[in-house]
C-alpha cells in the first residue's frame, strides 16, 4: 500500500501577537488516504505461429497495444464509478453530493451553477473543470442561460477548447448519463483524484507454454488504483438527478 497525508486546517488562523507575549500552539491534524495496487490483465491472446510468420506487421507490437486498449477499457470504468471494495474508488463514488437537481431527467442551468459554486472557490481558482459523458455533453449545449445564450461556447481559436461557463469540461464515458437518482456531472479540482500505476505496463510472451498447439501466447498485466485526496474540503462534486 502506499499511504497519501491529508490534513484540513481550514478552520485554523493565524493572530495577532502582542509585543512580549508568549505565542500559543495549534497542532496540524493529519489522516492518511491508502492507495493500493490492484492487479488488472488484458486476458491470453493465442496466436499461431504461421501468423507470427507470415504478417507483414511486428505482430507483438499489435497486440501490444490492443492489450493497453482493454486494460484502459477496464481501469477508466472503476476510476468513475469504481466502488473502492476491491477496486479503485471511483471519482463519482468519492465525491460528494453539491447539488439534487429537480428532475430526474434533466439539468437546468441554475442547477449547474449551483453545482460549480457549491466547491470552495479555492478549488474553482485555477484548474477546475466539468466531467460527464458524450450524451450529457449534447443535453447541455442544447441549454441557454437566462438571456438566451447557449451555455455552452465554442472556441473560435483552433487552439482553444470549448468551455462550459468559463471552464473547460472532459468526456468520460463511464460516468451515467442524466436519469433517475443518476450521478451524471462533476465539478472540480481533477488533479486531486489520484491515480498510482506501479511500474507502468507488463506484456510478457508465452513462448512454449503452446508449443503443442504450434501457438505463441500473450497476456498484459498492471497495477493500479486510485481515489480522492479529500482532507474533508470537498475539491469535487457531483450534480445528482432526482429519484422521481
Amino acid at each position: 500500500v502506499l499511504p497519501f497525508p491529508t490534513n484540513n486546517d481550514t478552520g485554523n488562523a493565524g493572530a495577532i501577537l502582542a509585543e512580549n507575549t508568549q505565542d500559543s500552539e495549534q497542532d496540524l491534524t493529519f489522516a492518511e488516504l491508502i492507495l493500493n495496487a490492484y492487479k488488472y490483465t488484458s486476458k491470453i491472446i493465442r496466436v499461431s505461429v504461421e501468423l507470427m510468420q507470415d504478417s507483414a506487421f511486428n505482430m507483438d507490437s499489435y497486440i501490444g497495444g490492443k492489450f493497453g486498449e482493454r486494460l484502459g477499457r477496464a481501469t477508466a470504468a472503476h476510476y468513475a464509478v469504481g466502488t473502492g471494495t476491491a477496486q479503485p474508488n471511483g471519482l463519482i463514488t468519492a465525491a460528494t453530493v453539491g447539488k439534487t437537481a429537480a428532475s430526474g431527467t434533466a439539468v437546468t442551468y441554475l442547477e449547474l451553477l449551483d453545482l460549480k459554486h457549491s466547491v470552495d472557490p479555492a478549488y474553482r481558482r485555477r484548474g477546475a473543470s466539468w466531467l460527464f459523458n458524450d450524451t450529457t455533453l449534447k443535453a447541455l449545449k442544447q441549454l441557454v442561460d437566462t438571456q438566451g445564450r447557449p451555455l455552452w461556447s465554442p472556441s473560435v481559436a483552433s487552439d482553444a477548447p470549448a468551455t462550459l461557463d468559463g471552464d473547460p469540461y472532459e468526456i468520460d464515458q463511464g460516468i451515467a448519463s442524466i436519469g433517475l437518482s443518476a450521478k451524471p456531472i462533476a465539478y472540480g479540482d481533477m488533479s486531486k483524484y489520484l491515480i498510482r500505476d506501479v511500474r507502468g505496463f507488463t506484456m510478457v510472451r508465452l513462448s512454449e507454454r503452446y508449443a503443442d498447439f504450434h501457438q505463441v501466447g500473450f497476456i498484459a498485466f498492471m497495477r493500479t488504483d486510485a481515489d480522492l485526496l479529500d482532507a474533508g474540503t470537498n475539491p469535487i462534486k457531483v450534480l445528482q438527478n432526482a429519484a422521481v
